[in-house]
């Protein structure tokens, strides 16, 4: 393959597009199975916890580092496109459409965070900006369904989830065909023994300090994410905005979307800033919108639009230097159970800010963001303690 780098990042849209395709129908799937607003939650919360009982899979059994990525993320794509299709059937029942969710998430465990090691296998001294390139793509793949939505308003709803999973099972076939790449490390003891992993990482004190910025940043970003449509929907409705199903749908694509920006651009800026400081920035930027929403929230629909996009600008462009670090900071024959390790601690707080934001935006206002605002600040401040940030000393992946 000529570029497989190009190849990879893309398969990884496509196969990612899985993760919000529900929510870009939720309107459709509301009136048919007479859901509430909450249920938002429950449907996107179906999806993490999937993701962690598979990232828990992988790291507990060592099959990240055990096994060839470019394998794991083939099947995962061909389970989660198959799973994903099954909740076009208005017959079935909501707990099954919660099921199907569920294995979703499981199959993602095996498309993002593997993904991350098998681009990695291809040119591990780039990592940075491969990684943002890729952490990228899973912004534009959460954004497309909301797309697809907007794009194909006078569609049925099904055409919306359909076109998300033969997309994935066009991911899992490049992949395939594309294989793994040169810098591969495969950890040839299988081991089952998960006190054995964690210890070798909790004494990396470097990547303790990583995993905890990611866990602030995690705190925050998928509750985000999720609640970009309920956002978007009060201004729409406060400024009184015409054709607001098409409105909200656009308007999510752009906000989610705008970070595949910001992850490449943090590629970039990671040679010059170093990694450390563009994670802590990205950070500060982000907790700092979060604060002040609420207080000028609704003020003009052009003011809400401008903060959203530059919240979505920002919440996003930490995470692949945040991965970055963590994969350079660990023993080569680790970095797959790392990583699945990382994801799913992180994942596992996302449910929590999930929960709390679909559940109190109505009581709360638009002061219910502040949910979100203690992950970032206490990721800032343990990540700065060990990576610099409010002094000079910062970490730069080239340099390790």
């Amino acid at each position: 393959m000529n570029n497989p780098i190009l190849l990879i990042v893309v398969a990884q849209m496509f196969g990612t597009s899985l993760w919000f395709s529900t929510n870009g129908v939720l309107k459709q799937i509301e009136q048919i199975w007479l859901l509430s607003t909450s249920d938002l939650g429950l449907l996107t919360n179906s999806v993490q916890f999937g993701f962690i009982v598979g990232t828990l899979l992988f790291s507990v059994t060592g099959f990240a580092d055990k096994f060839k990525p470019s394998r794991i993320v083939m099947l995962c794509c061909f389970l989660g496109a198959t799973s994903n299709a099954l909740i076009v059937f208005e017959e079935i029942s909501f707990t099954f459409v919660i099921f199907s969710r569920l294995v979703v998430g499981v199959a993602l465990a095996g498309i993002y965070p593997i993904g991350m090691k098998l681009i990695i296998s291809w040119n591990p001294q780039k990592a940075p900006n491969t990684l943002g390139l890729l952490v990228g793509m899973l912004v534009l793949g959460s954004s497309l369904p909301y797309l697809i939505r907007a794009l194909g308003i006078s569609f049925d709803w099904q055409y919306t989830v359909i076109l998300t999973s033969g997309l994935c099972y066009i991911a899992g076939i490049t992949i395939f065909l594309m294989g793994d790449g040169p810098h591969l490390i495969i950890n040839k003891k299988l081991s089952f023994r998960l006190l054995d992993q964690f210890s070798e990482l909790s004494k990396n004190k470097k990547y303790v300090a990583s995993a905890v910025g990611y866990f602030g940043h995690m705190w925050e970003l998928y509750a985000f994410w999720t609640c970009v449509p309920i956002l978007i929907a009060i201004s729409v409705s406060h400024h009184r905005i015409q054709d607001q199903e098409f409105i909200i749908s656009l308007l999510s694509f752009l906000i989610i979307g705008l970070g595949f920006i910001s992850c490449v651009l943090g590629g970039i800026l990671a040679k010059s800033l170093k990694s450390s400081r563009v994670a802590s920035l990205s950070l500060a930027f982000s907790l700092s919108i979060c604060l002040i929403y609420p207080l000028l929230g609704n003020v003009s629909f052009f003011l809400d639009l401008v903060l959203l996009m530059l919240w979505g600008f920002f919440v996003i462009s930490d995470s692949p230097q945040f991965s970055a670090i963590s994969a350079s900071v660990c023993p080569q024959h680790l970095v797959g159970t790392a990583l699945t390790t990382q994801n799913c601690v992180g994942f596992s707080i996302s449910m929590i800010t999930i929960f709390l934001t679909t559940h109190f935006h109505e009581s709360l206002g638009l002061y219910f963001v502040w949910i979100l605002l203690p992950g970032p600040v206490l990721g800032l401040i343990f990540f700065s303690r060990q990576f610099g940030f409010f002094r000079l000393k910062t970490y730069s992946i080239s340099q390790h």
